[in-house]
């Protein structure tokens, strides 16, 4: 960074769902991203002074525990860089060290939503910022360019609204609706994986095959002609039993009751915030950043009337918003460093 700009950045995004992998495949995956910054960048990795970390994996299925999960990610994280440089955000907006990381271990569990809200603090003292992901959806009031949500950690900020879990790609259909629409009737869907909500948005045109980066429900590829069959199997039929015009008519309707959910969960945010802080009862300013953010949250925010809406990476001069958490822990610990005067 110089002053309020980012110089120089680059970002590399490799998916690796960690319920299909085994334990040791974590450090290879650590070394793959290293080895793509180190030679993208003419970098070395012992000149590098600071590694800022956000751990997100804990809750995957792959581990019994979420200390199981810690543990394993910050034993892998050693293997590959020096555990001494190693910064990790917590829930309380603060970074803390390898050890602190450990013995506190809850700390820094799902803790990427206090980075990105402490990054933007420094462009916006206060805002709402949305961070629209694959999975879920992060909602976190900024006062004083300091996050101040009333959850801190998964539960506690699902409990309050802070936390919607549905997103762009993985989220399952039934998770959405129970119901689709098909011969003017409503049919009660198959409670199988045959589809994911990443199938419907890419025959809505609201995702490119490229921006299809999960891993599909049958294995198979992400054209539009395997995402029309798909989501025919979710009831009960094939691309030879139903046509493509049913498939867009339900597809349309999933949709809308994916926002429509997010919709209700902004709206019970907002009463909630309105009811802490007098601050944001007046055409509050929101700020939208996520793979998803464009088209499941600004429609539902105009919906409520809602009309100062702005991007994250123009505000923050971040070059991606698939990557943009990564952005924002870099940025905010070099923000703390800064005020702490340990870069000159």
């Amino acid at each position: 960074m110089k002053g309020e700009k980012i110089k120089e950045s680059f970002s590399y995004i490799e998916y690796f769902p960690f319920w299909e992998k085994s334990i040791k495949e974590i450090p290879k995956m650590l070394a793959r991203l290293t080895q793509h910054l180190i030679e993208n960048n003419e970098l070395k990795l012992e000149d590098i002074e600071y590694f800022a970390v956000t751990i997100t994996a804990e809750l995957s299925d792959a581990f019994q525990t979420k200390r199981e999960g810690i543990y394993t990610i910050l034993n892998a994280l050693e293997t590959v860089f020096d555990k001494n440089k190693l910064r990790f955000i917590t829930n309380n907006s603060k970074f803390v060290g390898h050890s602190t990381a450990k013995s506190d271990y809850l700390s820094i569990s799902a803790a990427n939503w206090a980075s990105t809200a402490l990054f933007l603090g420094r462009y916006i003292p206060q805002c709402i910022l949305i961070d629209a992901g694959s999975t879920t959806i992060d909602i976190i009031p900024i006062i004083d360019s300091i996050p101040v949500p009333q959850g801190k950690d998964d539960i506690s900020r699902l409990i309050n609204h802070e936390l919607i879990y549905t997103g762009g790609l993985r989220s399952t259909i039934p998770s959405i609706t129970h119901h689709v629409p098909y011969k003017n009737r409503k049919i009660r869907l198959s409670f199988e994986k045959f589809a994911l909500i990443s199938d419907v948005h890419r025959i809505l045109n609201n995702i490119s095959e490229e921006e299809y980066i999960n891993d599909t429900a049958d294995n198979r590829s992400k054209t539009l002609e395997n995402c029309y069959s798909r989501l025919s199997r979710i009831i009960c039929m094939d691309l030879e039993t139903i046509s493509k015009e049913a498939l867009n008519t339900i597809a349309n309707y999933i949709y809308q009751k994916q926002l429509d959910i997010i919709k209700r969960e902004i709206n019970a945010f907002m009463n909630n915030l309105s009811l802490r802080y007098n601050d944001f009862h007046h055409n509050p300013k929101f700020v939208l950043t996520g793979l998803s953010a464009e088209f499941l949250i600004r429609k539902p925010l105009q919906d409520l009337g809602f009309t100062d809406i702005v991007s994250y990476e123009v505000i923050t001069y971040t070059p991606s918003n698939i990557s943009s958490s990564a952005f924002a822990v870099a940025g905010a610990l070099y923000n703390q460093l800064l005020n702490q005067q340990l870069i000159k």
